[in-house]
């Protein structure tokens, strides 16, 4: 009796943590559905939005590591959350090697939105 008790505790437990994972993850996503770049545009659709790391470059534009990539500042939006925040759509662009059978292309990402703290230094 007291094995079987014991499975249904641990069971409970294991679909309380799944049930957690999966919220947090459709809450973590919940943040760029309203966002909007400087212009108005929606930020969030067929493109993705992520957390990064960046930093502050003297100039006052931000370096992403990740992506090896320099965000202008005027491109920086205040963050809803005092995180960075990158928001991109994949793009494809001819490759410059030669393949007898045809083009190479290559899936490149280019940001739609970037989200700065304003207090960032």
């Amino acid at each position: 009796m007291k094995a079987r008790l014991g499975f249904r505790k641990m069971k409970k437990l294991v679909a309380t943590i799944a049930l957690l994972c999966l919220s947090s993850t459709v809450l973590a996503h919940d943040i760029y559905s309203n966002l909007r770049d400087r212009d108005g545009n929606p930020c969030c659709g067929e493109q993705d939005c992520t957390p990064v790391e960046a930093t502050l470059l003297p100039d006052g534009n931000y370096y992403l590591p990740k992506t090896d990539e320099v965000i202008p500042a005027d491109m920086a939006t205040p963050s809803p959350d005092d995180r960075f925040h990158h928001c991109y759509y994949p793009m494809f662009q001819m490759a410059n090697e030669f393949d007898p059978n045809g083009p190479v292309w290559e899936r490149k990402l280019k940001t739609r939105c970037f989200f700065a703290p304003m207090n960032s230094s």
